[in-house]
């Protein structure tokens, strides 16, 4: 069973790739990418045991061995949670849980490529020692790369299957949502560094060697510790932790036999909610429904409350992208970039530049993070998310995929449907934009700009929602079709499209609004009210005409150019299934 499953393992990752010419190409382009990788971590490790002391090396082997096998548990369960054909879900249908199965499933695992390139890791330390002239550690490196690798495929099949994300949408959407959510937080830690060290950097590496110490001395770091401790004479220690490593897998084998067993003997359990709506007011006499409205189902609640202030049709429309910014992973992605982008270009540098002091209008700003005393950089804070919140719908009829047929063929009018989309954003955005203001208003204690800062709000949020209107019916570009993993990448070749026309967008609404950011920043510069009024009403100005005209402009492009719409969505992989 065990050749059985592995060779089938590999037969279905062979016909993943030789799909098409672009999956080749891209399998090509990976592969040489991971040999440079391990080429490159194989000259550190030759680098590493030639000019460096040996408690170094036993330093460094022992946290980064934790990290691999920690990262082993961890990564695929937020990346794409378990392969769908090492899931034992999958062979329930073949054939009883049984030990042959669970290390057939391990086999397939560690022999993957994945696996086949952590073994190469493992034996890195190997090298390390033995170019250092360390033969004992290197030995005892060989003899625990095994029972490192073990480790890792055994842990990380137990977690990952235990959990069931791959057993259902809902458990996918989540873990994909938090791994992007991680690796926006990984990506900044960079420039987080010289606030974190601060002015004590003995002290902070200090920490650093305590907190790598204890995690090489957890049972994560055992096979990659031990050699380092027989190099640096602790021979007793070392062989403690070298049976000690080998003890993990064994006493992981039996909780991962009964996991396959559980998972293949369970009965499935729902994992979606349903609700029940309820019926809006009464009926009348005769059965049929109040005309008044009473007595219809409230399906979407905020289409009743909107109709009072929107056409109809608007009010849905706004109603039905309320509810997908609440429940569609790939718009909560979306909430989440927004959200992170103004942070990442504003909050962390003005963190960094926290120790300098500016001087705007005779006062000193800056210097302190405590409230009332910050940078005053951080005024920009809201301005830079008000033109990201206004961009993000740019692509939303792409998000609606084939459903926009429902649109077309009910009569919507392109007016009613950009006005009901600029309302469903705005219902919140809003609301969050001023919550911003007033929370940087109060860090910096500059409440004499919040008139400026307003107008130049309201200047980048209306231009970038009118353009987005004009670009989702005149430039619509692939995207992640329903139900998919908001981790997934697109394939039909207009990410370099959609990367252009995001940074042509761009540069054209910081143009467009020059005046008014020019009228605003020269206000707060100068500490001038009347300039900050002025850019107050400009700002307004500026909105309401951009509003009106992508409501109108895009609205008339939609209702001409709808079917041609339609027609580029059905031709992305992935939206042509019916809804």
């Amino acid at each position: 069973m065990v050749a059985t499953l592995v060779k089938l393992k590999w037969r279905l990752t062979l016909n993943a790739v030789t799909k098409s010419t672009w999956a080749v190409v891209g399998t090509v382009i990976g592969v040489l990418y991971g040999l440079g990788v391990l080429g490159m971590v194989l000259a550190g490790a030759v680098g590493l045991g030639l000019r460096t002391d040996t408690q170094v090396i036993a330093l460094l082997m022992g946290v980064l061995g934790a990290l691999l096998v920690a990262g082993w548990a961890v990564v695929p369960l937020l990346v794409t949670g378990v392969d769908s054909t090492l899931d034992p879900r999958a062979m329930a249908a073949w054939t009883a849980p049984s030990r042959g199965l669970a290390i057939g499933l391990l086999a397939a695992g560690a022999l993957g490529v994945p696996g086949c390139l952590t073994a190469v890791i493992c034996l890195v330390p190997a090298l390390t020692w033995l170019v250092a002239g360390q033969i004992l550690a290197a030995l005892l490196a060989l003899l625990c790369a095994p029972a490192a690798l073990a480790t890792c495929i055994i842990l990380s099949r137990i977690v990952v299957t235990a959990v069931g994300v791959s057993s259902s949408r809902r458990g996918r959407e989540t873990t994909a949502i938090i791994a992007f959510l991680s690796f926006l937080v990984a990506t900044q830690l960079p420039n987080l560094i010289p606030r974190i060290i601060g002015d004590d950097i003995a002290g902070f590496l200090e920490r650093l060697k305590t907190i790598a110490q204890v995690m090489g001395l957890t049972p994560f770091g055992w096979g990659f510790t031990a050699p380092g401790l027989i190099a640096t004479g602790s021979a007793l220690p070392a062989l403690m932790l070298m049976i000690g490593a080998w003890i993990v897998p064994v006493a992981l084998f039996p909780v991962w036999q009964r996991v396959v067993g559980r998972v293949m003997t369970s009965p499935g359990t729902a994992q979606t909610r349903t609700r029940a709506y309820s019926s809006r007011g009464r009926r009348i006499g005769d059965g049929h429904a109040d005309p008044r409205g009473e007595g219809q189902i409230d399906v979407l609640p905020w289409a009743h409350r909107l109709g009072s202030v929107l056409p109809r049709p608007a009010a849905a429309v706004a109603a039905r992208c309320l509810r997908y910014w609440r429940t569609d992973p790939r718009y909560l992605v979306q909430l989440l970039s927004i959200l992170l982008v103004p942070v990442i270009l504003v909050l962390v540098p003005a963190l960094n530049s926290s120790r300098f002091v500016i001087i705007v209008n005779g006062q000193r700003l800056g210097g302190s993070l405590a409230l009332g005393h910050a940078p005053v950089l951080l005024l920009c804070m809201a301005p830079a998310l008000a033109m990201f919140m206004g961009w993000v719908i740019h692509d939303d009829l792409g998000l609606d995929s084939t459903a926009l047929w429902s649109h077309i063929s009910a009569g919507t009018s392109g007016a009613h449907d950009r006005l009901g989309r600029v309302a469903g954003a705005a219902l919140w955005q809003v609301p969050l934009l001023i919550a911003v203001e007033v929370t940087m208003g109060a860090w910096t204690g500059y409440w004499a700009a919040l008139p400026a800062v307003s107008g130049a709000c309201l200047a980048l949020y209306g231009c970038a929602l009118g353009w987005s209107c004009l670009t989702n019916v005149l430039l619509p570009y692939e995207t992640l079709a329903p139900g998919d993993s908001p981790m997934r990448s697109r394939t039909s070749g207009t990410a370099l499209l959609a990367s252009i026309v995001q940074a042509v967008a761009m540069l054209l609404l910081l143009a467009v609004c020059s005046p008014v950011l020019g009228a605003a920043a020269y206000g707060v510069v100068q500490g001038s009210p009347m300039w900050g009024w002025a850019a107050l009403v400009l700002g307004g100005a500026w909105c309401s005409l951009a509003l009106w005209g992508g409501v109108v402009v895009g609205g008339r492009l939609l209702d001409r150019r709808g079917p041609q719409v339609l027609a580029t969505i059905r031709s992305w992989p992935g939206h042509a299934q019916p809804v």
